[in-house]
């Protein structure tokens, strides 16, 4: 054993069975929120706090708060790939404010088309029941990389 540890082993050894994990995995959660969700979600929605095994997700308004209904199970899949010592249980749904996140550098064209995207655990979630490999893989890149793209939506004017 080494005279120095790295400070995320001696974090997860310390809190191991308190409060303190609890608050580290929602930190991370928040933290890792878009590259989980995707941005067009992520600018949606906010993963406010995690009590009782219930994640409390905030949507600011009716209509993704309805969207988000649809995709709890989806989302509870995307958390535990990548927290599989999280034991939630549920999601609450609340509208309330979602965090202005700042936009994040938007790399050229031309490295986009030569890097290739890795899938985001809830686009692979969603593409799990297609049997052909392949498919899954292209689909699930395709899912990650729209949500990653920011639409502008313009008010309507009445």
């Amino acid at each position: 054993m080494s005279a120095f540890e790295p400070i995320r082993s001696v974090l997860q050894d310390v809190s191991k069975g308190s409060a303190l994990a609890l608050k580290l995995s929602e930190i991370r959660l928040q933290h890792e929120w878009e590259g989980l969700v995707g941005h067009t979600i992520a600018k949606h929605s906010y993963p406010e706090s995690i009590r009782y095994k219930k994640l409390y997700l905030m949507a600011d308004n009716s209509i993704w708060l309805q969207q988000l209904v649809f995709l709890k199970a989806t989302i509870v899949e995307a958390i535990h790939s990548i927290m599989p010592d999280l034991a939630l249980t549920d999601i609450i749904l609340r509208i309330g404010p979602v965090p202005v996140r700042p936009p994040a550098s938007t790399p050229s064209s031309l490295a986009t088309l030569s890097v290739p995207v890795l899938p985001s655990p809830f686009a692979i979630a969603l593409t799990e029941r297609l049997n052909n490999p392949e498919l899954q893989a292209l689909l699930s890149q395709t899912i990650t990389k729209a949500l990653s793209q920011s639409s502008p939506i313009t008010p309507e004017k009445t």
